[in-house]
C-alpha cells in the first residue's frame, strides 16, 4: 500500500517543480503607463508590397512623438504578435518606425530523427493581447521599462514599390 501511494504521489510532485520555472515569464505582471512622459502626435500603419515575388511585403507602424522628455528612449513597438524594433532618424528624432517585414511560412520539420526536428523555431508567447489597430510602446524612463497601449492606430494607403526604379533610364 505505501508503494502504490509513493508511485501515485511522485508523478505529481515531479510535474509541480517542472512548471514553477515556467509560470514566471506567464505570470509577469506589465504594468501600463496611463500618464507617460511623451505625448504621441500621429501614429499608422502603412503595409507595403514589393514590385518583384522575392520582394516580400509588410507593415512598417509608424509614431511621432510631440512632447518627450528627454530620458525617454523608445525600445520596442509591439504589433500583432511581434516586437518590432522602434528606429528614429536624425533627421526625425521624435519620429520612430516599427519594420514588420512578412515572411513566407516555414514548414514544420516532423522527422522521427529528433535532432532534425530540433530545426522548428519554438514561437515565443506575446505578452499582450491587442486589436488589429493597436499597438504596444516600449520605451525606457529613468531606468525603468515601461509601456504605453496606443488604441486606434490609423490605416495609410498601401505602398506597392515598382519593380525597378521609374526613375532609371536604360
Amino acid at each position: 500500500m505505501k508503494t502504490l501511494a509513493i508511485i501515485i504521489t511522485l508523478p505529481f510532485l515531479f510535474l509541480s517543480f517542472t512548471n514553477c520555472g515556467g509560470t514566471k515569464d506567464t505570470n509577469m505582471k506589465i504594468s501600463l503607463e496611463q500618464n507617460p512622459p511623451f505625448k504621441i502626435t500621429e501614429a499608422y500603419y502603412q503595409n507595403w508590397v514589393a514590385g518583384i515575388k522575392e520582394g516580400g511585403s509588410g507593415t512598417n507602424v509608424h509614431i511621432t512623438f510631440g512632447e518627450m522628455e528627454p530620458a525617454v528612449i523608445v525600445k520596442n513597438i509591439y504589433f500583432r504578435n511581434h516586437i518590432l524594433t522602434a528606429k528614429s532618424t536624425e533627421m526625425s528624432p521624435n519620429k520612430f518606425v516599427g519594420y514588420l517585414q512578412n515572411s513566407a511560412q516555414r514548414d514544420i520539420i516532423m522527422d522521427e530523427n529528433p535532432v532534425k526536428e530540433t530545426q522548428n523555431t519554438i514561437s515565443k508567447s506575446f505578452p499582450f493581447q491587442l486589436e488589429h489597430n493597436q499597438a504596444m510602446v516600449e520605451y525606457q524612463y529613468k531606468e525603468k521599462r515601461n509601456y504605453y497601449k496606443i488604441t486606434n492606430l490609423s490605416q495609410r494607403d498601401m505602398i506597392p514599390y515598382p519593380q525597378a526604379n521609374p526613375n532609371q533610364h536604360e
